[in-house]
């Protein structure tokens, strides 16, 4: 996405705007990126106040190394934001493609058929005599259907990838989260709390997204569909478990 055009460009107000209007994007993908880059700002400024402090010098550079690395992810959640939307416009234009013989002008017919022989389908000639024959046109209806499923398929798949990323992201600060009770500075450990809770959000989001695509890579792919499946199982698991942590250290 142009950088003019990124969601990171926006206000708070005009991105709540965009995500409330009848517009494709932003959507679910970006709102879960948002909320996990809301959980890595609050570690950081968390840390920003830790730093510095005689009381907790200690975990001086525990809070150094918190900081920089939630400053990593926090940007990797705003480019987030920026994947998810092309994503789904990939998928939303692989929808719709033509599957019907009668989605096709008359005049693009031959363009069509050689579209679709580059996509490697067999498709004859135009007979000069007869014109479109019926065996014709139920050759280029097929290999219109053959080439949008794989279209929405592999659309699919970097619609998956990109809230899996976020997913990945979301736990990666959770394990810095873990570490902040008891040795970042005291008077901010709500925050720490409201940032667990915006991370798992933000995970927990990101899933639905994910999950939301599995059936046509399922289609296209099933050994990887189930290798999504699994990574983002673990990372749900991973992710609860760190979150609990966070909550016990706190004494919630």
């Amino acid at each position: 996405m142009a950088d003019n055009k990124s969601f990171a460009n926006d206000t708070v107000k005009e991105f709540l705007v965009k995500l409330g209007s009848g517009e494709p994007t932003p959507g679910g993908g970006a709102a879960a990126s948002l909320s996990s880059a809301m959980g890595a700002s609050l570690l950081m400024m968390v840390a920003n106040h830790t730093i510095g402090k005689a009381k907790y010098a200690e975990f001086e550079q525990l809070n150094i190394r918190i900081r920089d690395e939630a400053e990593v992810l926090l940007g990797r959640f705003i480019e987030g934001m920026d994947h998810d939307a092309e994503a789904f416009t990939k998928v939303s234009a692989a929808f719709g493609m033509p599957r019907k013989f009668s989605d096709i002008q008359v005049d693009r017919v031959s363009a069509v058929i050689e579209e679709l022989r580059a996509a490697g389908r067999d498709i004859q000639d135009i007979d000069e005599e007869e014109g479109m024959t019926p065996e014709l046109m139920d050759q280029i209806e097929s290999g219109l259907k053959a080439v949008r499923s794989a279209s929405i398929g592999e659309a699919s798949v970097a619609a998956a990838k990109a809230p899996l990323a976020v997913m990945e992201d979301s736990v990666a600060a959770l394990r810095l989260a873990v570490n902040m009770p008891g040795s970042s500075n005291a008077n901010l450990l709500s925050d720490v709390l409201v940032a667990t809770h915006c991370l798992s959000s933000g995970l927990l989001s990101a899933f639905y997204n994910v999950e939301a695509n599995l059936p046509a890579i399922q289609r296209r792919d099933a050994a990887l569909a189930q290798e999504m499946v699994e990574k983002a199982g673990a990372l749900i698991m991973e992710g609860e478990t760190l979150a609990a942590e966070v909550m016990k250290k706190a004494g919630k």
